[in-house]
This record gives C-alpha cells, sequence and structure tokens, in this order.
C-alpha cells in the first residue's frame, strides 16, 4: 500500500500528538543508507522529497514557505529571482550540526523541485549551494527550470 500526504498526517496518539523530536528524523535521514541504497542514496533521498513536495500540490510560493513553517522543516525565503535562489533557515537536516564538508540536504533540495513543479507546470532542477553542513550558517538552493 502507497501512502499519500494526508494519510501520512493522520495520527491517533491522543497523548503524545503528532510532534517528533528532531532527533527522530535525523536517525532516519543520517543511517547509512549508502550500505542498503547503494551511491545511488542522495538521489534516492532527493527523489523522495521531490514526491513529497508534488503530492503536497501547492498552488504559490507562499503556501510552501507555510507549510514548511508550520511542520518545522525550516525557513525559507526567496533571496533572488533570477536565477531563482531559495534560502532554509534552520533546515530540518543540518541546523545545529558539526561541519563535515559535505552537502546534506538532498531531501529538501528534492522538496523544493517537487512543489516548483506543481507550481509551475515545468521541470526544475534545484542544486544545494550552501549547507551547514559545509559550515554555512543556512541552506542555499539554486534553481534552473528546464525548457
Amino acid at each position: 500500500m502507497a501512502y499519500d500526504i494526508n494519510s501520512l498526517r493522520k495520527t491517533n496518539r491522543k497523548t503524545l500528538g503528532n510532534e517528533v523530536d528532531i532527533a527522530m528524523f535525523r536517525l532516519v535521514r543520517f543511517m547509512d543508507l549508502k550500505k542498503y541504497l547503494g551511491t545511488g542514496a542522495n538521489a534516492v533521498i532527493y527523489a523522495a522529497g521531490k514526491q513529497y513536495g508534488k503530492e503536497l500540490n501547492p498552488k504559490s510560493v507562499e503556501e510552501v514557505v507555510k507549510f514548511c513553517m508550520d511542520l518545522k522543516i525550516g525557513i525559507i525565503s526567496i533571496i533572488n529571482k533570477n536565477p531563482l535562489t531559495i534560502r532554509v533557515n534552520e533546515c530540518i537536516t543540518c541546523s545545529g550540526l558539526e561541519k563535515n564538508n559535505e552537502l546534506l540536504c538532498y531531501f529538501e533540495g528534492g522538496f523544493i523541485a517537487g512543489c516548483l513543479e506543481s507550481i509551475y507546470g515545468k521541470k526544475v532542477n534545484v542544486k544545494e549551494t550552501k549547507c551547514e553542513g559545509l559550515g554555512d550558517d543556512f541552506c542555499q538552493f539554486e534553481v534552473s527550470f528546464c525548457n
């Protein structure tokens, strides 16, 4: 059975509610996925984020910004419109982690791509250019629209 966003958001946790500590997300995100998925692990994480963004089916960038704030994914802002550059502060994946000289936010990049494809009806490529994993204070993504 495949789950969609709406079914995944349902809970019957009367006492604990629908929030989980960020460490739980990171345990799943940072387990040794290369061991299980091979060198394409980051592509799988990106694809999962993209699918999630598409299934959200947002109608505007403002809707995505609100969704990310409400679900505590991160604080999203548009830094530049041409080329489209998106910044994520307090990123769920990497905010507060020690520098490790790697880009880490493949899920967020895919999520942004999926959301933008739904909004604009065009294929996009999203590339992370800054990350707390590299020692930056935020994550940043450059978006290119495909013809």
